[in-house]
């Protein structure tokens, strides 16, 4: 059965526009489609708006981010009909839902030295991670929530680059321990990635990689983390 939603959607053209605003749209769908054909629905009645698409395609959704593949039945359960579109990040918007996303690859070529290529792959998985972080709105280069779990995974696939991995990301002025929980900020609550950063940051105060203040502020604290 087809649901009526009241839809906010994000606008912004690099190229011609001063400044991103607000377009609304109400849509009438099925509910047990994507939100990827709910973009689809909405480029019908604006042939001019342009979204991610993919696999990996992903944008937010009343502040959660997510990836564009997931249930609008989800959607709705969590968030009501009442729904505000955004990209990842409205900082890096090229075209509406569509963003620049070097800076989430630059931070891969930091431990790129001490993984293998085909890597690459399940670190774009955690895409909506490093985008959804609170902690990258106020501090630019701050490694990223995605990295973070990929470390925890490359650390267990190459256990000898370990010490080198827990390295970099234990900087104190940019890495692990900046984390913010992210749970509300993801849908759906990315409890897994949560334990995995914690275990991250366990391993850091375990293996204490290189002297950082800020690590042995926390080494006492360990299950608090």
């Amino acid at each position: 059965m087809e649901c009526k939603l009241a839809l906010s959607v994000f606008r912004f053209d690099a190229k011609t526009d001063f400044l991103p605003y607000y377009k609304k749209h109400f849509i009438t769908i099925d509910p047990s489609l994507s939100v990827n054909d709910l973009l689809a629905k909405i480029k019908t009645e604006d042939s001019s708006f342009d979204y991610p698409k993919g696999e990996l395609a992903a944008l937010k959704i009343n502040g959660k981010a997510l990836f564009s593949n997931v249930s609008i039945d989800g959607i709705i359960n969590s968030c009501g009909k009442s729904l505000t579109l955004e990209p990842l990040s409205t900082k890096r918007v090229t075209k509406d839902m569509i963003i620049n996303t070097d800076d989430f690859y630059e931070r891969f070529d930091l431990l790129d030295a001490y993984v293998d290529g085909k890597d690459r792959a399940l670190y774009e998985h955690y895409m909506i991670y490093h985008y959804a972080s609170s902690v990258l709105d106020l501090l630019e280069n701050y490694q990223g929530d995605a990295l973070f779990a990929f470390a925890y995974d490359m650390i267990h696939k190459h256990p000898e680059q370990k010490r080198e991995i827990l390295e970099v990301v234990a900087n104190e002025n940019t890495g692990v321990f900046l984390h913010v929980k992210l749970c509300k900020k993801i849908y759906p609550c990315g409890a897994d990635v949560e334990k995995k950063i914690t275990e991250l940051k366990n391993e850091v105060m375990k293996h204490r990689p290189f002297a950082n203040p800020l690590v042995e502020k926390f080494s006492h604290h360990i299950d608090l983390l």
